[in-house]
């Protein structure tokens, strides 16, 4: 054997165990099970529940307005906020944080039902408009023109300044802060609607109950 086989040998070896070394790396990775951006409360954020300083507890929703989960989600929670609930002690023990995660590649509304919650935000109605949106998605995503035939007229209903409410809703401000929630749960791993987050840790239950049950538990 000349020594340029022997060469091309011992390089081709190692070529093998520099693959095979990368991906056992990339296999056994370890999995991230702490998420540093759902344990912090940005000024942008939409909060509501327990929202003083002093709370420990902090819950993020990852959420889209045309995806039905989102909705039932939204349901059970106006369940629990009512005064009457055996459960609203759940309200005085959690912050609740909503960030966006339109998933415009089955929705296509997502986006503009974003917008129109953001625009209403700014206004100081972003919790009304979200109840608007979630309470009555069937109608307005099947809508041709959901702006004109639904947004515009909920604005009105909740006493915005719907010309402002127009302008900001084809906002770049408004857009940036929606894709701003949308980056940050790409790079998180986030792919489905919703996804809570419950002081940093990814919550992983098979069912509405089971998340209230947890939440009553904290």
């Amino acid at each position: 054997m000349n020594k340029n086989t022997v060469l091309i040998a011992v390089v081709s070896i190692f070529g093998t165990f520099l693959l095979l070394f990368g991906v056992y790396k990339l296999v056994n990775q370890p999995t991230q099970t702490d998420f540093p951006q759902t344990k912090q409360i940005k000024a942008e954020d939409h909060i509501k529940w327990r929202t003083d300083k002093d709370s420990k507890n902090i819950l993020v929703e990852y959420s889209d307005f045309q995806c039905p989960s989102c909705k039932n989600v939204h349901d059970i929670f106006k369940t629990i906020e009512a005064s009457n609930s055996p459960d609203f002690g759940i309200t005085k023990n959690i912050t609740f944080i909503f960030r966006y995660f339109p998933l415009y590649q089955i929705h296509d509304k997502a986006y503009l039902s974003a917008y129109a919650a953001e625009a209403a935000g700014i206004q100081g109605k972003f919790w009304e408009m979200s109840d608007l949106l979630f309470t009555n998605q069937t109608a307005w995503s099947t809508s041709n023109d959901p702006l004109k035939e639904y947004f515009l007229g909920y604005a009105k209903q909740l006493q915005l300044n719907v010309d402002q409410f127009s302008k900001d809703i084809n906002s770049g401000k408004v857009k940036d802060r929606i894709n701003q929630d949308l980056l940050e749960a790409g790079q998180i791993g986030i792919d489905s609607t919703p996804t809570f987050f419950l002081n940093g840790k990814k919550v992983d239950v098979s069912s509405f109950d089971e998340l209230k049950t947890l939440l009553k538990s904290i």
